[in-house]
């Protein structure tokens, strides 16, 4: 999918805080999944803003266009807003991550599914929902941090397709490297 290595983190200098954009620029291609109305306004904004040209693949569904979970607010879309890589769970399960079993990481729309089901099982206390909006380049700082905000949970990436399908092949290695415990962020 993409020509990044997975074993290896982009580099953090404590003098540049603009990581994303020094990984938009050695990628070949950008690939986002987007979950909101204001995700794929600013993903948008943000492809003609560049200083350079890359491909943008979005791989959003039309089931998006009427799900009631997919919906933002006009705030969501003002200045001084921006692109998320990933949206986190800001539900129960961020109030108290100590109680967290499950991390589930998921992109697109199983993520409505997953709301649901949470929803139905009244897990919305043990289980976490994450949202990787950017699959390429791989979001590694936000995922870091997502794991551990929730460190004592079992990590689990959620997908429709089987596991020949699908991203699970792409950021598999991924979460391992954004894993590894020498990874310092600066």
């Amino acid at each position: 999918m993409s020509d990044d290595d997975p074993d290896t983190l982009p580099e953090v200098d404590c003098d540049d805080d603009n990581v994303p954009l020094r990984q938009l620029r050695t990628i070949n291609w950008i690939v986002a999944n987007c979950t909101t109305p204001a995700n794929w306004f600013h993903i948008m904004r943000r492809q003609v803003a560049l200083p350079f040209r890359k491909p943008l693949v979005l791989l959003t569904p039309k089931t998006g266009l009427r799900h009631p979970l997919a919906r933002s607010n006009f705030c969501d879309m003002i200045e001084g807003t921006e692109f998320q890589r990933i949206i986190p769970d800001y539900g129960p399960a961020s109030q108290s991550p100590d109680d967290v079993c499950k991390l589930v990481f998921c992109s697109g729309k199983v993520y409505f599914d997953l709301f649901k089901a949470r929803a139905e099982r009244r897990q919305e206390c043990k289980v976490a929902l994450v949202r990787v909006e950017q699959i390429c380049p791989f979001p590694y700082d936000l995922v870091r941090e997502q794991i551990l905000f929730y460190r004592e949970s079992e990590l689990i990436w959620a997908q429709e397709e089987h596991k020949n399908q699908g991203a699970w092949y792409y950021v598999h290695p991924r979460f391992k490297t954004a894993m590894t415990p020498d990874y310092d962020e600066g």
